[in-house]
């Protein structure tokens, strides 16, 4: 018999605290417990960005610097809501959106079969969904929808629908669908099909899309949508199953992990209707959805302006009031408290007057470093507070890659020297005033299966370095004779790091030449050249070529897998144009790995991975910065969120309200 699944209930809202998560009621078990990953295919890496904002924890283990509140605390607006955050979405379309912000604003106002739990990454809430069952070996997934659901504009959501939505995140192929592609792929074909039989699907689902009435669909509209030989198949109008085994993990063992990816914004109900009457459905982007915002959830967009922010209005005609009020302990369900209105404020030092003196509710100071917060620790009208170590991961953890392919970092004995002559803990203590962990990888800190065979970090050793660099092709004390271009984010603490970089690295004989770029550039360096194939860290472009340089990667959902399809495999972003690291036993490894369910295999498999790049000496794994939240102590109603990197973009505001003094 299949297990029946319906989510577990998060902590209460409203009362300012961040409670851990209650049990379920009974008879409502919990979603799969993760024990594997899922390999990928990359294209970009998401902007998940060391955030700062409204409070998160995880399960109550968080460390928090909770200041006496005063009395003359005040904010200059309750409803809307007002916050800073540095950075423009990159699309308001949630099959296209690859960034932090862009992951933010589609999340207040379009909803998924499934959310993550607020106090939990491995449990997760019915949303769209109302129940789900899982088949005995696990590759198919059936859920049963709510009934009453509608769209802000009065259209219904359905089976229908929730088939169009997950099909056009296929056909538009953009770089967030490897979130799916994993697991799930196009009518009629698997990961084994011809590039002809891909095609056909294509242009078959393509027409169907811009075609059937999601409404009242005909019976040849029925047919398409109820074939068994597809990803997701609709059972009835509120009925629609999931089939994994299609996608490029193939079709051995069921991916753990799937409610995760089934959370991203890829995976939103889209409003067919809307879509096929503004430019309709295809294998590019759409112009209109990329600036316009309309979905089933607690709120409307209001306005949107490129340059200085937006507004998000309450539903008052919002369908999930009457749900929400028979599940209180569904915090995403819930309707909207106030209004939000974020603004695009790139200037630190605005931002943190903001703060202070209540013009905000709360910031975000992307990509600034926890050394940022220091001030803030001391003003009485600001709370602040250091998040456990799995959301400072999903924020991003940092490591210099230096490429294989280029002297001197082909040579084995200089990336050894190099690694042992970095001060880590300087860097610690000096850039980001002791916030910050040491990590050795592909897969960070508190995430299943991180450094699983316990090896010591890299230890700072100068002699040591010394000894590897003389038994180089470059031995002191002339050292390696020509400047080496390294790549830094010119932002807050990494501009730190980069100043103690060349100073440690001159004691072992190589001389840096520190190039600032921004983080625009650094996704540039990723890519090759759409026509040449050519890295872009290998041409001069952004002032390279960069053959050793910063680089970090934030999660896209939280599983290991999602970091060794980037940092492991060949093709993964890491390693492709930067490390240059091309090993076919670790790609075999990796993919082994997301499709593998014996736990001592996969203790072994990472086990594997972590060594294997640990003796090469394929990165320098730096920190994982601590994640901090920071609010005003009168905003209330705080849902604690699993991606607390994305802070407060992924959270959900709908339970936000605040306290007035």
């Amino acid at each position: 018999m299949p297990t029946v699944i319906s989510g577990t209930p998060v902590p209460r809202a409203g009362d300012g605290t961040l409670d851990t998560s209650p049990q379920p009621p009974p008879g409502a078990p919990t979603g799969p417990t993760p024990s594997l990953g899922g390999g990928r295919n990359p294209r970009t890496i998401r902007l998940i960005v060391i955030v700062i904002a409204i409070a998160v924890i995880l399960s109550g283990i968080t460390i928090a610097y909770i200041l006496t509140r005063s009395t003359a605390c005040r904010l200059t607006s309750t409803d809307p809501l007002l916050f800073d955050q540095p950075e423009q979405p990159d699309t308001l379309d949630p099959q296209v959106t690859f960034s932090t912000p862009g992951w933010g604003i589609t999340q207040q106002v379009y909803q998924t079969l499934v959310m993550y739990n607020g106090s939990s990454y491995t449990d997760f809430l019915p949303i769209l969904a109302k129940s789900w069952t899982e088949s005995s070996d696990h590759f198919n997934l059936t859920f049963t929808l709510r009934s009453g659901v509608h769209f802000s504009n009065g259209h219904l959501f359905n089976a229908y629908v929730m088939w169009y939505s997950l099909n056009r995140a296929m056909l538009m192929n953009q770089a967030p669908q490897f979130i799916l592609g994993q697991n799930f792929n196009y009518p009629h074909v698997n990961a084994s099909s011809s590039s002809d039989e891909v095609n056909a699907s294509i242009a078959t689902l393509k027409t169907n899309l811009n075609t059937i009435n999601f409404q009242n669909p005909t019976s040849t509209d029925l047919a398409a949508m109820t074939d068994s030989y597809q990803s997701f198949q609709v059972i009835d109008d509120h009925t629609i199953q999931l089939n994994m085994g299609y996608g490029y993990l193939g079709d051995t063992v069921a991916y753990t992990y799937i409610l995760s990816t089934l959370a991203a914004p890829i995976a939103a109900a889209v409003d067919p209707i809307l879509i096929n009457g503004n430019g309709g459905t295809s294998n590019t982007t759409n112009d209109f959805m990329s600036t316009h915002l309309l979905g089933t959830g607690p709120y409307t967009l209001g306005t949107y302006n490129q340059a200085t922010g937006f507004t998000l209005q309450v539903d008052p005609n919002y369908w999930g009031a009457s749900a929400a009020a028979s599940e209180p302990w569904n915090n995403i369900l819930q309707p909207a408290k106030a209004g939000i209105q974020v603004n695009f404020q790139n200037d630190p030092a605005k931002t943190t007057t903001d703060l202070k003196g209540g013009a905000v509710a709360g910031a975000s100071f992307a990509y600034l470093g926890p050394s940022t917060v220091n001030d803030l620790k001391n003003s009485a009208c600001v709370t602040v507070k250091a998040l456990d170590a799995v959301y400072s991961s999903t924020a991003g953890a940092w490591w210099i890659y230096m490429n294989q392919n280029h002297e001197p970092f082909n040579n084995w004995s200089v990336r050894a020297a190099i690694a042992h002559a970095i001060n880590y803990d300087q860097i610690i203590a000096t850039a980001f005033g002791g916030n910050a962990i040491r990590w050795v990888g592909p897969v960070p800190p508190a995430y299943p299966h991180n450094n699983s065979n316990k090896l010591a970090p890299y230890t700072y050793n100068v002699a040591l370095a010394r000894q590897y660099m003389n038994a180089s092709k470059w031995p002191l004390p002339v050292g390696y004779p020509t400047p080496i271009k390294y790549a830094y984010v010119n932002l807050g603490d990494w501009a730190d790091v980069s100043v103690i970089l060349k100073s440690n690295l001159a004691a072992i004989g190589i001389n840096l030449d520190l190039v600032p770029i921004t983080l625009d550039n650094l996704y540039q360096e990723q890519a090759r050249d759409s026509t040449t194939g050519e890295c872009t860290t290998e041409t001069n472009a952004n002032g390279g070529p960069f053959y050793m340089g910063q680089e970090f990667y934030t999660s896209d959902y939280i599983a290991p897998d999602d970091w060794t399809q980037n940092n492991a495999i060949s093709y993964g972003s890491a390693n492709d144009c930067m490390s240059q690291f091309n090993n076919a036993t670790m790609d075999e490894w990796v993919i082994q790995a997301a499709g593998e369910s014996n736990p001592t295999v996969l203790q072994q498999l990472y086990a594997n991975m972590t060594g294997m790049m640990y003796d090469n000496y394929t990165n320098i794994w730096l920190v994982s910065p601590t994640q901090f939240s920071v609010s005003s102590p009168l905003l209330l109603g705080i849902v604690p969120n699993p991606m607390g990197s994305a802070l407060p973009f992924t959270m959900s505001f709908n339970t936000e309200y605040a306290m007035k003094p």
